[in-house]
């Protein structure tokens, strides 16, 4: 179909299936937020008061229904090429007329969940410039519309900048994408998912655990088990032989974990280069398509760790113009591409920079930099242990506990205070950070919105200091340098912006 059969200039509605998920939806977040409550109301009722539980229901279920009915009519959107902007009108009690300007588009994502998979349509999600959140949504689209509106929303926003230096230019016959830049295979995903990742990994099994005990809990509620008897047969197990089969087991289950949850988001990744931009197309179970674009990165980040190092192997992340209110929600809104080799690494930052940045001068943090990682995760530690014990029970039973931890914490400390490092030159700032992840952040001066040097009175006749730059993406951060250079950097880094002719996006 052409493109010109897809007018956007007059309001439109979404896909008719739309009315479908937004019922599915609505009632699959009803079942998960009331399912245990349900399950216990209808198990310790009588048959009688089951049957209007039931009937309560099933009227719950057709108010929903009737609801998606109303939130698909009452949702419209329509392209305004005079004035340069985006509208959707939405809401069934309180209406709300949304309005995007064109120029402050950053990104236009097409995602596809399951459910949505399912059905066979598709999300698009607008997201602008210095917004905390996706300023639009259309939950409900066929790929080729979708496609069509990502194509036309991003050309106006690239024909309204001034931005010279990049442009995005495509023909409304041209595909957008033919040959992938990077893709990733089962053996590179099973490699990254071996790999990398592991702290997002155990956050999330430590949330699901909890989430499980608690479940577990209600169920023990409900069935009226005695807590003293689970708790005597959890201790008549607990050995010191349980203890280690526990312990690899849990390491194999956060392996099996890390791989799957590895294939479920990076399955089929594809990354393809679009003029000055890429796009980056992913998941298994929910489909999620990117767009890059060169100019609007604020930072771009890579880290590398010993094993990944070994398999010429990388991670790659880039920040653009969105700061979040969370550290959760800048996340979601950054583009990763993993298990990158060096060479597609140093092409990617080609494609933004127009060259592989170089490190240039380096500077390294003052030793104090050490004491007060010490103090933090050793000292007070050793006074908390000498507190609890208060001399009750022998000392010595703790010393080997202690100093198998000490030791780990020293390691850890040393590598922070290694690997602390920032490296200056002419059109770059790179800070490099990380213990076992070793993580390199790029900035470009002229992408500085503010800096911030702080000295404590205590470091004055150290003449030490911190200073941050702050940026559309976040901030950088370099501690514990020699305070004279850093008002020289901050000077030097402001003039830049003051001079520079290019935009910060």
């Amino acid at each position: 179909m052409e493109s010109s059969n897809y007018d956007f200039r007059t309001p439109r509605k979404q896909s008719a299936t739309g009315i479908i998920f937004m019922f599915l939806n609505t009632l699959q977040k009803l079942i998960r937020n009331l399912a245990i409550p349900l399950f216990v109301i209808i198990f310790k009722s009588n048959i009688a008061a089951r049957y209007y539980i039931f009937l309560a229901l099933g009227i719950l279920i057709i108010l929903v229904a009737i609801f998606a009915y109303f939130k698909y009519h009452s949702f419209t959107f329509y392209l305004d090429e005079d004035d340069k902007k985006f509208v959707i009108n939405e809401g069934v009690f309180v209406k709300t007329n949304l309005t995007i300007h064109l120029d402050k588009i950053q990104q236009v994502n097409i995602n596809q969940s399951l459910l949505q998979r399912i059905i066979g349509f598709y999300t698009l999600q607008i997201d602008t410039a210095g917004s905390d959140k996706k300023e639009g949504t259309i939950r409900a689209m066929d790929k080729t519309s979708a496609e069509e509106l990502k194509k036309r929303l991003l050309s106006r926003a690239e024909n309204s900048d001034n931005t010279e230096e990049f442009r995005f230019v495509e023909s409304v016959d041209e595909p957008i994408v033919a040959i992938p830049f990077l893709k990733l295979s089962p053996l590179t995903l099973l490699k990254i998912g071996a790999t990398s990742n592991y702290g997002q990994t155990i956050a999330l099994v430590i949330a699901f655990l909890a989430a499980g005990f608690q479940s577990l809990k209600d169920i023990i509620d409900i069935f009226e088990v005695d807590k003293n008897q689970v708790g005597q047969a959890f201790q008549q197990g607990v050995t010191l032989l349980s203890i280690a089969f526990m312990i690899f087991g849990v390491l194999i289950f956060l392996l099996i974990f890390n791989i799957v949850r590895t294939f479920i988001k990076y399955f089929d990744f594809e990354v393809y280069r679009q003029e000055n931009s890429l796009v980056v197309n992913s998941g298994l179970l929910a489909k999620k398509n990117t767009f890059l674009n060169a100019y609007r990165v604020q930072i771009s980040i890579y880290t590398q760790n010993y094993f990944q190092k070994k398999m010429n192997m990388l991670d790659m992340r880039m920040k653009q113009n969105s700061v979040t209110q969370s550290d959760k929600e800048n996340k979601n809104s950054d583009i990763e591409i993993p298990g990158c080799s060096t060479i597609e690494k140093d092409k990617i930052l080609t494609m933004i920079f127009n060259e592989v940045p170089k490190e240039g001068i380096k500077l390294s943090p003052n030793y104090r930099y050490v004491f007060l990682s010490l103090f933090f995760w050793i000292i007070i530690p050793s006074t908390i242990l000498l507190f609890i014990n208060n001399w009750r029970y022998p000392l010595v039973d703790y010393v080997p506990y202690f100093l198998t931890y000490t030791l780990f914490a020293a390691t850890m400390i040393y590598y922070s205070y290694r690997n602390h490092r920032l490296f200056v030159s002419e059109n770059y700032v790179i800070k490099q950070q990380g213990i076992w992840d070793i993580e390199h952040q790029i900035i470009q001066p002229h992408k500085i919105q503010a800096i911030t040097i702080k000295q404590m009175l205590w470091h004055r006749s150290a003449n030490i200091g911190h200073i941050t730059c702050h940026t559309a993406a976040g901030d950088i951060n370099f501690k514990f340098g020699n305070y004279d250079t850093i008002k020289n950097l901050m000077n030097y880094w402001l003039y830049q912006v003051e001079s520079s002719e290019k935009d910060w996006m």
